[in-house]
């Protein structure tokens, strides 16, 4: 299963559950903000994907070393588990206002393909159409927006990628920005509007990021970057990872230079950035390396499980994750101001922060201080 999954693959180590931990926990107040922790009863790990303004989240709980299923859990608490009928497992990857999601399930070993799963609980599942001779039909959903419109991947295994939307009628349409044959084009996000955000490699070393209009207006995109003198730029990676209603677009982004005459070798800059939606960028930097900045073949044919890494609120917030120079993972929160705040759960390390929703609240996934084995779900919820 990691072969292609490769964003949460993990071992798994077998224990006795201890009775201190429950489905849900009481929440623990820190400073401006409260932590709610949760996790799904006997689940070798929770992780949360997604949260809407309802704050229902969904994401995907281990069972096994190597199978998953889906579940959602309301504002009160109260946890749904769920994967589709007849599939190995099942991972969710978006919730949207009405309490639809999507995400993909594998029904052939290496073989994943989409599903919606609707607020009564009745599950569809889909493949884009014309793609079923690269190695059977396959489909990434990873986005769905408030009009039940779906955006998401073909990801081909020994071919380049491709993009898909998915109306709330069933209708397909299919786009590829890459140019080549070996690198993919990959979708991180679909807006209210339908926009559609993501990235591609014209040649495998040299990474883009493209917007695609409901209309079918394309913008290719990278982040403006300054040499110095004698100094070029050897390669640069934008990524564009969320985009919200207002068409703005938070992403990461590396670029390396080299100086040919001061014989210093290659230097790296990275970090995040912000798109405005006229185009205006502002870059940032937490106090450590953005985590989406890890995978190696990030503009490889093969997709990543879930790349979207950064999330983007319809306020401008932007919450991700970062590694310290000790490598510990922590979660940050920028603010519309360009304010950085770090933040872990009480008694927490190893913080992943998957998704914001307009009020503010963050869901994601982190590691007890006394069971790093098992990832635990929180909610970081802001007080008025």
């Amino acid at each position: 299963m990691c072969s292609w999954r490769i964003r949460h693959c993990l071992v798994v180590t077998w224990f006795i559950f201890s009775p201190l931990f429950c489905a849900a926990q009481e929440p623990a107040v820190s400073s401006e903000v409260s932590y709610l922790s949760f996790e799904v009863s006997g689940a070798l790990g929770t992780y949360p994907m997604s949260i809407n303004d309802s704050m229902a989240v969904t994401g995907y709980y281990y069972v096994s070393a190597t199978v998953t299923r889906g579940f959602l859990r309301e504002a009160d608490g109260t946890i749904t588990t769920f994967d589709v009928l007849g599939g190995l497992w099942t991972e969710p990857e978006s919730i949207n206002a009405a309490g639809a999601i999507t995400g993909f399930y594998e029904f052939v070993a290496g073989v994943p393909r989409g599903f919606i799963r609707y607020a009564d609980g009745h599950i569809t599942t889909f493949d884009p159409p014309g793609f079923q001779k690269y190695n059977g039909p396959q489909a990434q959903p990873v986005s769905i927006n408030e009009f039940g419109e779906i955006a998401g991947n073909y990801p081909y295994p020994l071919d380049a990628s491709f993009g898909f939307t998915r109306s709330a009628a069933g209708v397909f349409k299919t786009f590829d920005f890459a140019i080549g044959a070996a690198y993919g084009s990959t979708v991180t996000g679909i807006n209210a509007n339908g926009t559609v955000a993501g990235y591609f490699s014209p040649d495998g070393v040299w990474g883009s990021s493209f917007i695609l209009h409901p209309d079918g207006f394309r913008t290719v995109f990278d982040v403006p970057v300054e040499t110095g003198e004698g100094e070029g730029v050897e390669n640069e990676i934008t990524t564009a990872e969320s985009v919200n209603a207002n068409g703005a677009i938070a992403g990461w982004y590396s670029v390396s230079f080299e100086c040919f005459l001061c014989g210093t070798g290659t230097t790296l800059t990275a970090g995040g950035f912000v798109r405005s939606p006229q185009g205006v960028f502002t870059l940032f930097n937490p106090p450590g390396r953005i985590v989406a900045l890890v995978p190696d073949n990030v503009f490889s044919g093969q997709q990543l499980s879930a790349p979207h890494q950064l999330s983007i609120n319809q306020a401008g917030t932007i919450t991700g994750s970062y590694v310290d120079a000790k490598g510990a993972k922590h979660g940050f929160l920028r603010n519309p101001y360009g304010t950085i705040t770090s933040f872990d759960p009480p008694r927490g390390g190893q913080t992943t922060a998957t998704g914001i929703n307009d009020t503010g609240v963050i869901a994601g996934f982190y590691f007890y201080d006394w069971n790093a084995q098992i990832a635990q779900g929180f909610l970081r919820i802001p007080q008025p």
